[in-house]
């Protein structure tokens, strides 16, 4: 399925193209709200973060491009602005923060299977983020 560039912006990272956007949604997703997502552009992963997260709680979903696997991963780190607003530069942080090493894994999932020990999770990770 390809992703319609309307209302899309583009963001190079490392010589990889993403698109992001910014959507409100309720009900649908991991965050309910404001959030953004950032899809590379072969389509094979995605991220997710919400905007207006609580502070002690907030994270950033890593993704392949149909959820077979996925990692929930901490974020102390707050991408929008002072004014909760994500730029292109927050979107380029964003995605340089998930490549770093040693992130606190919240939730991971490999195809149907969510009860995954650490190591597994942490394998998960790496594979996503090699995709990054």
């Amino acid at each position: 399925m390809t992703i319609s560039k309307k209302r899309k912006k583009r963001v190079n990272v490392e010589g990889k193209e993403y698109l992001w956007w910014v959507f409100d949604e309720t009900d649908q997703t991991e965050f309910d709200g404001i959030q953004i997502k950032a899809v590379s552009s072969d389509q094979s992963m995605f991220l997710k973060y919400g905007l207006q997260q609580i502070e002690n709680n907030r994270k950033i979903v890593i993704s392949l491009r149909d959820n077979i696997k996925l990692v929930h991963i901490f974020s102390p780190t707050k991408f929008e602005n002072k004014d909760g607003i994500i730029t292109k530069s927050g979107v380029v942080r964003l995605i340089n923060w998930c490549k770093r090493e040693n992130h606190i894994i919240q939730y991971a999932l490999d195809g149907m299977n969510n009860n995954l020990d650490e190591e597994s999770q942490k394998l998960i990770l790496k594979e996503l983020q090699s995709i990054l």
